[in-house]
């Protein structure tokens, strides 16, 4: 009896360790896509170096109140070659884990000013969309007694 409960002992352990170790991976749960337009007429886009005055791409995440805080999951180049009007249908796919529930994305235009010095737009705020956990996969019956 005691060896029993010492090897349960141990397999909890074992499985607290490994589940320990395993909340230090992000497992990406949806796969999204952020559509947008952008008017390069009015805020033209860079294609000289050095850039001076002109955007560089975007910069995509999420925003849990409403775009004061903005978490970066990653940027997006102009198009190539560079559009001059207005430009429909940028985007950007990813796949996002946690946080689950209504989560907020945001777009903003990324630029350099007269000095080349980064700045930024003002967040383009999507409507909320709702993350859940991904679905189970390889599901199979391993045993039947």
């Amino acid at each position: 009896m005691k060896k029993r409960i010492l090897g349960g002992l141990f397999c909890m352990s074992f499985i607290s360790a490994v589940l320990l170790l395993q909340t230090h991976t992000i497992v990406y749960a949806a796969a999204v896509t952020l559509t947008w337009s952008y008017d390069y007429s009015v805020d033209p886009g860079c294609n000289a170096t050095p850039a001076k005055n002109c955007v560089t791409g975007f910069e995509y995440g999420t925003t849990p109140d409403g775009g004061t805080t903005l978490n970066k999951l990653g940027n997006v180049a102009n198009p190539n070659p560079v559009p001059t009007t207005l430009t429909n249908g940028i985007t950007a796919s990813f796949k996002q884990g946690p946080p689950y529930g209504s989560v907020v994305y945001y777009v903003r235009a990324t630029a350099v000013d007269g000095n080349s010095n980064p700045v930024f737009s003002s967040p383009a705020l999507a409507a909320p969309a709702v993350v859940n956990p991904g679905q189970p996969q390889n599901v199979a019956v391993t045993s039947i007694k």
